[in-house]
């Protein structure tokens, strides 16, 4: 687990889960964590599976094919740490899954309360459960994410290069701080509301920035020891939901939603999507009144950025 470098007890995948209560996940960088952060160079399919299962935003008729997965993956309930495989593709990640699980699974599944004869017999490594366990991830990959893995890849893209200008226009702490509603930077330390409360210290190593898909409720942490501590959060421009949005909100309040993802003043808005000051000012009014975006005043300044609603629309 993860007692080297983060607080006791901490689960080493950590998921948005029930309401936070106040409490948040704390990153501390120093000035070579800053230097060693970095975006992965490709979405990692086991988490993008993992999440999409967590989700529950599937086919109910695809249960009987991938229900090892179902029962291991569960809404508001720890993931096991057998699924931290950020290995980027899918046979690597499935073999990793399959070696870890052999030697934890009777550990990790101790906190699942009442479980199924499947898990029971997981949990005692038998080798027909883990084939079950192999066999259902190459179904939810088959049917879920590999049909769409070029959008996924599209988005995974757009949403890196969206970030690299900003971190460069912006600097790197405002880009990290508005990743997400829920995350925020103060002083040096990236807060991460969660329902989780704990202090990770980089000390060194970095943070891998993971844009997800399949995260949609909001960020997680993958905090295995010895490794680089991984962040995933919900990638906002993703190109199927944004043709949708077009039709529904027009060209331009979608570009005006899509540039929220990073707080700006109502006058960087305007030269971000090329309209006039007014225009901006109209369209953030819109989108404020139904919800999708907050609005600050920081000196003479106003400022706008998505709410969680918003990003749940832009997602």
């Amino acid at each position: 687990m993860l007692s080297t470098y983060c607080a006791p007890a901490m689960p080493s995948i950590i998921a948005t889960g029930a309401p936070t209560g106040g409490k948040s996940l704390r990153i501390h960088f120093g000035l070579e964590d800053l230097a060693n952060t970095l975006f992965a160079s490709s979405p990692l399919p086991m988490y993008e599976l993992v999440f999409g299962v967590r989700s529950r935003e599937w086919d109910r008729a695809l249960l009987p094919v991938i229900a090892p997965l179902a029962e291991l993956i569960r809404p508001n309930h720890l993931i096991p740490d057998f699924f931290d495989s950020a290995r980027p593709k899918f046979v690597d990640a499935v073999g990793e899954v399959l070696d870890l699980a052999t030697g934890s699974a009777r550990a990790q599944l101790a906190s699942f309360g009442t479980t199924s004869p499947w898990l029971r017999s997981f949990a005692r490594g038998d080798a027909r459960s883990r084939m079950d366990l192999r066999t259902a991830l190459h179904n939810y990959h088959r049917t879920q994410l590999a049909p769409t893995w070029e959008q996924i890849s599209q988005s995974f893209d757009a949403e890196v290069r969206t970030r690299a200008r900003q971190a460069f226009t912006d600097g790197f702490g405002a880009m990290l701080g508005s990743l997400h509603p829920s995350i925020r930077w103060e002083a040096g330390v990236l807060h991460v509301d969660m329902w989780w409360d704990g202090d990770i210290h980089l000390n060194g190593r970095g943070l891998l920035l993971v844009p997800t898909v399949h995260a949609r409720t909001g960020p997680a942490a993958a905090l295995t020891s010895g490794q680089q501590p991984i962040l995933f959060y919900p990638a906002a421009a993703v190109p199927t939901s944004g043709v949708s949005l077009e039709g529904a909100l027009g060209r331009t309040r979608t570009e005006v939603l899509r540039a929220l993802t990073t707080e700006r003043s109502t006058t960087d808005l305007a030269r971000h999507v090329g309209i006039s000051l007014p225009t901006a000012s109209q369209h953030a009014t819109a989108l404020r009144g139904a919800g999708f975006v907050s609005t600050h005043r920081e000196g003479r300044a106003v400022k706008h950025r998505l709410t969680q609603r918003g990003w749940e629309l832009l997602n």
